[in-house]
């Protein structure tokens, strides 16, 4: 995400579930648009996630990116709909073109309702580019990320910030490609229920997940304006993603005596976690890394308690 600085619950231990199924091999080429009958909604059962280093390494040991784009959208949700009863914690990541907003007040003297107000005109004015899905469960971390390529931005026409959009560029970003080749926002709201991801009994996680839960808001609410207030908003994220609600900047926080500051890449060091695969300032890269932050802060800081009683607060709204 430009310009942002910078889950699984041990609560008791149980086996792991059974083997995922294989994942289909896929590839970063644009696909010829593929048609596939309605997938029936599921409701995962509820599982205890627990972090199991050998199971992680393994699945860092072969990590992928999988870009998802309309033609190969329902194929892709089918793959995470097999998935998500085997890996109930999803970590998300957006990319978005920078801030167009700013305040007056400084960061760290802004409020709550003042940080929100701040997100809500950025978001309301501005277009959503990428969302990265990261799995995890009991069974470790899913070895493939998927990275959704939106479709309907056009930086001759709509607002962004140009050096967000240099930075997306140097990072591979092509903008021509997303308008003739990205997802319909209404089809990835669309497809997010159908595979089971708007369920609300999933886990949620995000790194300074503000404006990662609320460009996905609001492509779920077809593009709508966010609520006008801050506790609306906290209405929204729990309708729509459930009440398991995570913020993992909020979690470093919280680590050992003072806590791990800094963005995601700091925190990862911090922690000795090494991105898997991908490139920072990409969605699906950063969803990744950022399960792979949590699940090590899981392993280190969390063994005697739960994170999940932190779910609800989202740096800079709590």
């Amino acid at each position: 995400m430009p310009s942002r600085d910078g889950g699984p619950a041990v609560i008791h231990p149980q086996p792991p579930p059974p083997p995922p199924p294989p994942l289909p091999s896929s590839s970063f080429a644009h696909f010829v648009p593929r048609y596939h009958p309605a997938m029936v909604p599921y409701a995962p059962q509820p599982a205890q996630l627990v972090y199991s280093p050998s199971s992680a390494a393994a699945a860092a040991a072969k990590a992928e990116v999988r870009d998802v784009w309309a033609g190969n959208f329902e194929e892709e949700l089918s793959n995470i709909a097999a998935l998500l009863p085997y890996y109930p914690c999803v970590c998300v990541d957006t990319e978005f073109p920078g801030a167009v907003h700013d305040s007056g007040t400084p960061r760290y003297l802004r409020g709550p309702r003042e940080s929100y107000a701040l997100v809500k005109r950025n978001v309301d004015d501005l277009k959503l580019l990428q969302v990265g899905f990261a799995l995890s469960g009991a069974a470790g971390r899913c070895p493939v990320a998927w990275q959704f390529n939106v479709r309907g931005f056009d930086p001759a026409r709509d607002p962004h910030a140009p050096a967000s959009i240099a930075m997306l560029r140097a990072q591979g970003m092509d903008f021509a490609t997303l308008r003739e080749f990205g997802v319909r926002p209404d089809d990835f709201a669309a497809g997010f229920y159908r595979c089971g991801l708007g369920c609300g009994q999933l886990t949620w996680a995000a790194f300074a997940g503000a404006y990662d839960f609320a460009y996905v808001a609001k492509v779920l609410t077809g593009g709508r304006p966010l609520p006008d207030t801050l506790d609306g908003f906290h209405a929204l994220v729990q309708g729509l993603f459930g009440p398991k609600v995570l913020d993992v900047k909020h979690l470093a926080r919280c680590c050992g005596h003072g806590g791990i500051r800094g963005g995601l890449e700091q925190v990862a060091a911090a922690l000795g976690v090494k991105r898997a695969a991908g490139r920072a300032h990409c969605a699906g890269s950063d969803s990744l890394l950022t399960t792979d932050v949590l699940l090590a802060m899981v392993d280190r800081f969390f063994r005697n308690s739960s994170v999940l009683s932190h779910a609800g607060t989202i740096v800079d709204l709590a």
